[in-house]
């Protein structure tokens, strides 16, 4: 194995590491992880070895009708069975899923006829479960989004094809209605906080946070913002053509129109979230042209890919993809056609099949290396220094890599895994349950 000197910096941290509380080791350093448990799986995984409800905080993980809670050392605390119609699957703010990761965790059920999805809860500390009070009367059109604002309000959209649509906001614990909300045209919303395949759980660490509830109708942007009971909107000057996505950050809410004409032209407008004037702080036009994406509706395009990386906007431009800054809309960066962006350890990579990745950017040290080459771009990073490569059914790879880019090992898994704890690595294996930590 190759030796590296190790910079006086480090020998000086490593002098002063007894004036602070010890670290478990690092798991991507390790050459060999050891296996910390291997227990019978307290739930059974999905057709690709996941889970569609995950809580690594609390150690909670959900699929079909069991959910159960295990502790760093494999150990089951609790294994609730549920009902039929509150049997968990990957369907995100749909019925049958889990809805927030907040304690208690909310789960929608399926639908009585004619009402709003049904609302239970399980309490994470012992895994009872409660049906909660029974939910309005459901308006017409398909459900498009449910969520919590709060502990104390659930919100549904139900929506006509390329029609009006109906905001009904309820307290799931008393069934009564808070208010209501009916656009006149289509409506536009934000994906429902922390409902990507339940993984993303609301306030769990390292994840994204949690932004309001946000939707365009009617010319108006309207927003729902967590722990508040009422829609706040203006309106706003809105670009021409079809609205398609729409995003939230701190001082901006971006809209998007869908691609149209041969060209796929698009545009993308900013509206100030702090000031709410109706005008955009700043808009810019370009033709979308994703190279990883397969052709949709005449251009290349994957709705599923987000334009937000982290801290940085990219703009899936035909000339080079557009990397800049919501706030101001400067766009310092553009890839070369072909290229597409990949986020790495908060940056932005540049990528292109059959040739890696590079650092896009002059004006810091192209230290693209650190992201190894037989690091795929699908490759999911689950911190500290892990990545997971999705495979064949129930069948993935997680790669260490160390801070200097460097595989150490890697691992052939059942399925997606997590942290669990600051050292656990849990992952389906089969029919168990393992957990990998560094060798100590």
């Amino acid at each position: 194995m190759r030796r590296r000197r190790v910079p006086p910096l480090l020998v000086l941290l490593a002098a002063l590491g007894g004036c602070f509380a010890p670290q478990p080791p690092d798991l991507s350093a390790s050459e060999v992880p050891e296996r910390a448990f291997s227990v019978p799986l307290p739930v059974p995984t999905d057709e690709v070895g996941d889970w569609s409800l995950v809580d690594a905080r609390n150690g909670v993980v959900g699929q079909g009708r069991w959910i159960a809670r295990i502790d760093e050392d494999g150990r089951t605390l609790w294994r609730t069975r549920l009902p039929a119609e509150f049997a968990l699957t990957a369907n995100p703010g749909r019925p049958h899923a889990g809805a927030s990761g907040t304690s208690p965790t909310v789960l929608v059920g399926a639908a009585p006829p004619g009402m709003l999805p049904a609302l239970a809860s399980v309490d994470p500390s012992t895994g009872r479960f409660l049906r909660l009070a029974p939910s309005p009367s459901r308006p017409a059109g398909e459900l498009r989004m449910i969520t919590l604002s709060s502990a104390r309000q659930a919100v549904a959209a139900t929506c006509r094809t390329r029609g009006p649509c109906t905001l009904v906001a309820w307290d799931p614990y008393s069934g009564q209605v808070q208010w209501t909300r009916r656009t006149v045209g289509s409506a536009v919303f934000t994906a429902p906080c922390g409902q990507q395949r339940g993984r993303k759980v609301p306030g769990l660490p390292g994840q994204d946070a949690c932004r309001p509830l946000t939707f365009v109708a009617d010319g108006r942007i309207e927003v729902l913002g967590q722990g508040e009971q009422r829609l706040h909107g203006r309106r706003v000057d809105l670009p021409p053509g079809e609205v398609a996505q729409v995003y939230t950050t701190t001082y901006r809410t971006l809209v998007v129109t869908a691609p149209h004409g041969p060209a796929c032209r698009v545009r993308v407008a900013a509206y100030d979230t702090v000031e709410q004037a109706p005008a955009p702080v700043w808009q810019r036009d370009f033709v979308w042209e994703q190279p990883q994406a397969a052709v949709r509706d005449g251009c290349r395009r994957d709705p599923a890919i987000p334009l937000l990386m982290g801290f940085r906007l990219t703009l899936p431009d035909a000339e080079g993809a557009l990397i800049g800054d919501d706030y101001d809309g400067e766009f310092r960066l553009r890839l070369r056609p072909g290229e597409y962006p990949v986020a790495h350890e908060g940056r932005v990579l540049a990528y292109r099949a059959g040739r890696g990745f590079r650092d896009p950017d002059p004006a810091k040290p192209d230290d693209a290396a650190l992201r190894p080459a037989q690091l795929p771009p699908d490759a999911e990073p689950l911190g500290n220094g892990i990545w997971y490569v999705p495979g064949a059914a129930r069948r993935g790879t997680v790669i260490a890599v160390d801070v200097y880019g460097e595989i150490t090992w890697r691992r052939t898994v059942g399925g997606p895994p997590f942290f669990l704890g600051p050292d656990r690595l849990v992952h389906a294996d089969g029919p168990h349950l393992t957990a990998l930590r560094a060798e100590r």
